[in-house]
């Protein structure tokens, strides 16, 4: 390794904002370019790079003394977008569910507008549920993270995470019943 490398990380490790803003301007844009190689848009690939970015300084004071900055940093985009992938699939497979539910419940042939509808109506009546509840709902439902990893990274019990999402199926089922009885 490069001993600019090592007083680069150096700089890193103690929060020194001009060696980080070197890194940002020598990367971002081969950054972005990998990132958009993996998603749809520009636009979500910046994203994802500034997300990146952020994290990165959050937890620049406890990178390794050898670390390879550009390393770490195309490994984390790349990582970054695989879950952004793997979050879209979800939602995918969870709207098509919606989907064949709504025509396996209603009399009407399909109808795209009713699945619109309760689209926006679930995420509306997801989006008032209390905030950890909410979020809870939408780690498991959307991120398709298991309880486990949820109570990981909200630093909370498993048992938690359990008794939030009752309530939130218990609410949401109450909540978007007129759906599921064909009554919309």
């Amino acid at each position: 390794m490069a001993e600019s490398e090592i007083i680069l990380v150096d700089r890193l490790r103690n929060k020194d904002k001009r060696a980080f803003e070197l890194v940002f301007n020598e990367y971002f844009d081969t950054l972005t370019t990998y990132a958009f190689r993996f998603l749809d848009t520009r636009e979500e690939a910046e994203e994802i790079v500034q997300e990146v970015f952020v994290k990165f300084w959050e937890k620049c004071e406890s990178l390794a003394p050898d670390s390879s900055v550009k390393s770490y940093l195309y490994r984390s985009v790349h990582n970054t977008c695989l879950n952004q992938i793997k979050h879209e699939k979800v939602k995918d497979t969870y709207r098509q569910y919606i989907i064949g539910y709504m025509e396996d419940r209603t009399d009407d042939p399909y109808d795209e507008k009713n699945e619109d509808a309760l689209y926006d109506r679930i995420m509306e009546e997801v989006n008032n549920l209390p905030p950890r509840c909410s979020e809870i709902f939408k780690l498991s439902r959307f991120e398709g993270l298991k309880y486990q990893e949820i109570a990981d990274h909200l630093d909370i019990s498993i048992k938690t995470v359990e008794v939030q999402m009752g309530k939130a199926l218990k609410v949401l089922r109450t909540k978007l019943q007129q759906y599921f009885d064909g009554k919309h």
